[in-house]
């Protein structure tokens, strides 16, 4: 029996593979965003330990002070604290003082409420990202009298 015509090859054909290609590369371009995103929220999440950090360490400081030297940075940014705007008195006047970290200035702030035999601290750290986006922490305490 003689074969007339072709032989039937086997194999991908120029249309398949640009296919595959295309959506090989849709999906790696989105791979190399979702990595973006990750370092990013990393390098936030990073920023955001550091205040804390830096808060805690405030804290740490007011508990080793005696009581009567337990006071608030600036008296006069109290009003600040309540503000929205409170981001405008920075860092011209923070009312503590500035720590940088990671090339990084990070503005701590403390306001001290004494209320009888209490003295509530809190702590405020806040940063600008590269965008100048602001972002902060803050971190509360209560410390007694206790003779």
């Amino acid at each position: 029996m003689a074969h007339t015509g072709r032989k039937k090859e086997s194999g991908f054909t120029l249309l398949e593979v640009l296919v595959s290609l295309t959506i090989l590369s849709v999906g790696l371009l989105a791979l190399a965003l979702l990595q973006t995103t990750a370092i990013k929220g990393n390098t936030t999440a990073a920023k955001n330990m550091i205040a804390m950090q830096i808060a805690q360490d405030q804290l740490e400081w007011f508990r080793r002070q005696p009581w009567a030297s337990i006071v608030s940075s600036n008296p006069s940014m109290d009003a600040a604290w309540t503000s929205a705007n409170v981001y405008a008195t920075l860092p011209d006047n923070p009312g503590g003082d500035t720590v940088e970290r990671s090339g990084t200035s990070f503005y701590r702030a403390w306001r001290v409420v004494t209320s009888g035999t209490l003295r509530v601290i809190t702590v405020w750290v806040c940063w600008q990202d590269d965008r100048g986006n602001w972002h902060n922490v803050m971190l509360p305490t209560e410390r007694a009298n206790i003779l």
